[in-house]
């Protein structure tokens, strides 16, 4: 894949998904495919890597990009500005980091590859959750009867009763409850595309219940 092929495909990314970040494989149909990574700098033009890299070089390269934007003064996020996308060839790939994406069940529909979960750069048998990632996670945890899942998701019911969700921290609860869980996966990244501004505040109530559901 050429770069202005690349850069024509994070361009259609960006479009339907938005972000400033883009990874995906140079060859979707193949599960041993390296993946493109490139930055939109505005205007049109792109900061394009000219050799495609391993999953975990990209997880690499992901964190040193933000890492570098929040040293200019940027306010890099990864949930909002970072898509890191993996087709199904790759998921069913049979590669260490894929399987613990399946043996973990963070897999489409539940989790979204390069949203809410990306390998550790350090150690590809551990999973990095974004700040939506957490929620998810604390979610089917609690829906699982986990009691520190549970206790990180009354904190983000608070949170969305304060931000006028228009029902009290127990009522929500009881909603959530009454979902299956793909429904309340789908629940999660409404409410936390709608209600939640700023990743700290999830990062917020990890610290407060120290970081239990983790």
């Amino acid at each position: 894949m050429h770069i202005q092929e690349i850069e024509k495909r994070a361009a259609q990314l960006k479009k339907q998904l938005g972000g400033k970040i883009f990874a995906f494989p140079v060859n979707e149909a193949d599960p041993f495919s390296k993946y493109a990574i490139t930055m939109d700098l505005g205007g049109g033009h792109f900061k394009t890597y000219p050799k495609p890299m391993t999953i975990n070089e990209v997880a690499a390269c992901i964190k040193m990009l933000l890492e570098g934007l929040k040293e200019e003064g940027v306010n890099a996020d990864y949930s909002r500005d970072v898509r890191f996308i993996s087709y199904q060839a790759q998921m069913d790939a049979p590669d260490v980091t894929m399987r613990r994406l399946k043996k973990s069940n963070v897999d489409k529909p539940l989790m979204e590859s390069g949203v809410d979960v990306m390998p550790h750069p350090d150690d590809p048998e551990t999973m990095l959750f974004s700040a939506r990632g957490i929620v998810k996670f604390s979610l089917l945890e609690m829906l699982d009867k986990n009691p520190k899942g549970a206790r990180f998701m009354d904190e983000y019911f608070k949170l969305l009763a304060l931000r006028r969700y228009g029902k009290t921290a127990a009522a929500i609860r009881q909603e959530v409850r009454r979902m299956s869980k793909s429904e309340a996966i789908r629940w999660v990244e409404r409410t936390y595309e709608r209600y939640i501004s700023d990743s700290q505040e999830i990062m917020n109530i990890v610290r407060l219940i120290g970081g239990a559901s983790l």
